[in-house]
């Protein structure tokens, strides 16, 4: 099973899981991956047959289907606490993830882990965890052809609180071998559009201190 770098740094965040819940799964290649890693339960969950008929394929031709349970549902609508440790959700925008989340006010208490990697908007969704009293124990970065994408391990139950660095990268992140380059890039983008709110006559406050965090850090 070849998973990208993206779903191989989930998959590593999982480590130690007994029970997990692949929201989005596509192919169920995670769940396979996750299952020979050791995880006794797997739910592959999709919001359209389409991915879910491919998911339940993989499931069939790795025979896993003891282990591997195909779930048709929009989120973690079909679930509840005590399904699984660890809720998984990869390869959706950062306000899709909020949304799911914000819809099943249990996955934020602490009991599971979330691994989520947003491919969009990733200081919208620290923001919200931050504002939900979620804590990012652990995030990396992965590569996939030019683009560098951040796959965190957020665990929820503390107080509400402002999320660190703005929201723009958490703490854990400065470890990570592409750090310099992943801020590099948003130093970038938050030159242009500062540069493109001033020529159109706009405030650029909040740009400038995005900025001004960020250039420390590059």
């Amino acid at each position: 099973m070849n998973l990208t770098p993206r779903l191989l740094c989930a998959a590593e965040l999982c480590r130690g899981a007994g029970s997990v819940i692949d929201v989005g799964c596509d192919h169920a290649h995670l769940c396979v991956e996750l299952v020979r890693r050791g995880v006794q339960r797997a739910y592959a969950s999709d919001v359209r047959e389409g991915p879910l008929e491919r998911a339940r394929q993989t499931v069939e031709r790795f025979s896993m289907q003891e282990r591997i349970r195909t779930v048709l549902c929009d989120g973690l609508q079909a679930f509840g606490p005590d399904t699984a440790e660890v809720i998984v959700i990869c390869g959706m925008g950062g306000d899709t993830i909020c949304r799911i989340l914000e819809q099943a006010p249990w996955s934020l208490s602490g009991r599971q882990l979330l691994v989520l990697q947003p491919m969009t908007r990733a200081q919208t969704l620290r923001q919200f965890l931050a504002r939900r009293g979620c804590i990012v124990e652990d995030e990396r970065l992965a590569r996939e052809w030019d683009k560098l994408y951040c796959i965190m391990a957020v665990r929820g139950g503390h107080a509400p609180h402002e999320a660190e660095n703005l929201g723009l990268f958490s703490d854990s992140m400065r470890k990570d071998p592409l750090f310099k380059e992943y801020t590099g890039r948003l130093c970038e983008r938050l030159r242009a559009a500062a540069e493109g709110r001033r020529l159109a006559g706009l405030d650029g406050g909040e740009q400038a201190r995005m900025l001004a965090l960020l250039q420390k850090e590059v």
